[in-house]
């Protein structure tokens, strides 16, 4: 079965009284303690924008959000619905091919935090290929065969004037396995994510990455914070505050890696790696951060407002995910908040973020963590 009828099987039980979760949302309804589910159990420090949030004061006093690890988006978006979690991280592919199916999930998506494309084709430097398509013909390996990125390269390949008829993708799974089928020549191209080709990097592996057909200059995939609807229109107040401050801590992760990774690893020591010293985990972390700031940024993808995402942008994605006449995003996806988000002190927190120096040892950290003043 394909990665989403897998996700969307084991969303059957939320899927099947979609009426029963639109009249009663009961474990939210003060917000004493609003829960985020990040799609991570391991709490990897490149993506610790979901959770320094609350321990670095970036959502003021107003509201107290915890982040818990999930599985990924098809355990996020089903905590969601059942009440579990007040905010889920990337679940835009689950909700958009459930709507596409006839299943339109009570589910709203105030922002879209992510905006770019993610996915990158590599070649070794020695290799021929210089172009998309140039791939004609070609064996490209990808992750998996059920990877979201199988999605952008046909449209990729689609821009570049051929077809996924024409390229034979195998699967060569990641890291090692991946890094040796190019290097054999088993594959003639790889087919992941930007934080996997500077993995690949890290293992040795030097690889060229080509350049996206020039008129994809703005495409983008969406990575979207989404809440249950019933929640969401009963809280608006609540959720723009979990807005702000979680583009806050995007703020200050982008502005200063080092200092979100050691507040990380503060809250998360069983994340540490293990087999290297703590500070090439960190720089390790911090390389990923940086590789991934250009599409977490306030105008990445042609935006110019933090959590916009232009109709444009909305038609590329849904053609990256072969749904085109199939779904529309408006239904899910609602500008309301965005004014409100924009109204944090950007240049500010920049200005304060620049400034951290996290201490050394957990009780220092403990000590300076609480007298965190930042300007919200």
């Amino acid at each position: 079965m394909p990665l989403i009828g897998q996700s969307l099987a084991r969303l059957a039980g939320a899927l099947s009284f979609p009426l029963a979760l639109c009249t009663a949302v009961p474990a939210f309804a003060q917000v004493p303690e609003p829960v985020i589910g990040v799609s991570s159990r391991s709490f990897n420090p490149g993506f610790s924008n979901m959770w320094i949030g609350t321990t670095m004061g970036l959502f003021g006093s107003a509201i107290a959000p915890k982040s818990v690890g999930t599985q990924g988006a098809a355990e996020n978006l089903q905590l969601m619905l059942s009440g579990q979690l007040t905010m889920s991280t990337g679940t835009q592919d689950i909700i958009l091919n459930s709507a596409a199916e006839g299943r339109k999930l009570p589910a709203v998506i105030p922002c879209v935090y992510l905006r770019g494309v993610l996915h990158r084709i590599s070649v070794m430097p020695d290799s021929a290929i210089t172009s998309y398509a140039a791939l004609k013909g070609k064996k490209i390996g990808v992750p998996t065969l059920a990877y979201g990125g199988v999605g952008y390269l046909k449209f990729a390949l689609r821009h570049a004037g051929i077809s996924a008829a024409d390229v034979t993708m195998l699967p060569v799974g990641d890291g090692q396995q991946a890094a040796a089928a190019l290097t054999s020549g088993r594959v003639d191209a790889l087919l992941n994510a930007d934080v996997d080709v500077v993995r690949l990097k890290t293992l040795g592996i030097d690889v060229r990455v080509l350049e996206p057909p020039g008129d994809m200059k703005n495409a983008a995939t969406a990575y979207v914070f989404a809440f249950q609807r019933p929640w969401f229109d009963g809280h608006k107040t609540e959720a723009l505050e979990m807005l702000k401050g979680m583009i806050r801590s995007i703020i200050v992760m982008t502005e200063n890696p080092e200092a979100a990774v050691r507040v990380s690893y503060y809250m998360y020591p069983a994340s540490v790696p293990t087999g290297i010293s703590r500070e090439q985990a960190i720089k390790d972390a911090v390389t990923i951060i940086n590789t991934r700031a250009p599409l977490i940024s306030r105008d990445a993808a042609n935006n110019d407002k933090w959590c916009s995402f232009s109709k444009e942008n909305w038609s590329d994605f849904v053609e990256i995910l072969g749904l085109e006449g199939k779904v529309n995003p408006m239904d899910f996806y609602t500008d309301e908040l965005i004014a409100g988000v924009n109204t944090i002190d950007e240049a500010g927190l920049r200005k304060w973020a620049r400034d951290l120096k996290v201490p050394e040892g957990d009780a220092e950290i403990a000590k300076w963590l609480a007298a965190l003043k930042p300007p919200l």
